[in-house]
């Protein structure tokens, strides 16, 4: 059985799953006893199968934010550029992903001796998020945390082009500040058409193109809204 990245999930995720898993006492639980309680739950679910039922239905059950393989791990594991997900990573690290236009993901991972570290002096958590607008503008904002998270959404709908860093921070009591660790910088996204929309003015067809592609058959236009931003500039001078 290969369940990928539990560990990852938040506690109230995790709670969400026990419930649904009829697990007793759950908000009683950590992290790491709610962790175990699933793993020996699905571990003696799996046990109950035979090779082939398994066969017929690797995949008995859907968890959100759980990536289940039944009976199928060699197979899975075989296939080109798959490779097996580590229990822990050995250092203590964040990292910045895209999620779309308006939204960055970012995840980390802490040891146990920063963990215990931060239990002992009592310290706190935030993610400090540094913007530079592609104007050159500056951002700068904090986003308190706690121990059990490992996960967040970082919004940069507000800016247009630029960079992105999520620095991983402890305060203590007296508000000093120690940085853990600092992600990847990432490119915040760009059209080239919010300072260009006049090549479209030019060019009915031209929209038209760039229309199709971000519209369905009946006319929708997707929800993202850099693409609303760059129509609204559009039939603002069209209208």
């Amino acid at each position: 059985m290969i369940l990928v990245r539990m560990e990852k999930l938040s506690l109230s995720e995790l709670r969400g799953i026990a419930e649904q898993e009829e697990i007793e006492g759950v908000d009683t639980l950590s992290r790491e006893e709610l962790i175990e309680a699933l793993t020996e739950k699905y571990e003696d679910i799996d046990s109950s199968y035979s090779d082939d039922e398994l066969s017929e239905n690797p995949n008995t059950r859907y968890l959100s934010g759980i990536t289940d393989y039944r009976a199928i791990d060699e197979s899975v594991e075989k296939l080109p550029g798959v490779v097996g997900l580590p229990s822990s990573y050995p250092e203590t690290s964040i990292h910045l992903l895209y999620k779309n236009t308006d939204w960055g993901y970012v995840f980390w991972n802490l040891l146990d001796r920063d963990i215990n570290n931060l239990l002992e002096e009592n310290k706190n958590l935030v993610l400090h998020v540094s913007i530079c607008g592609k104007d050159g503008n500056k951002e700068h904002y904090d986003i308190p945390i706690s121990l059990e998270d490992r996960e967040w959404m970082i919004g940069f709908s507000s800016s247009r082009g630029g960079t992105c860093t999520v620095v991983l921070i402890s305060v203590d009591s007296d508000g000093n500040r120690d940085s853990l660790c600092t992600s990847n910088t990432i490119n915040l996204p760009y059209s080239y058409w919010l300072d260009n929309k006049s090549e479209m003015e030019e060019s009915d067809a031209l929209f038209k193109i760039y229309n199709s592609l971000l519209s369905s058959k009946d006319g929708d236009v997707i929800k993202n809204s850099m693409v609303s931003e760059i129509l609204d500039s559009y039939l603002g001078g069209n209208k």
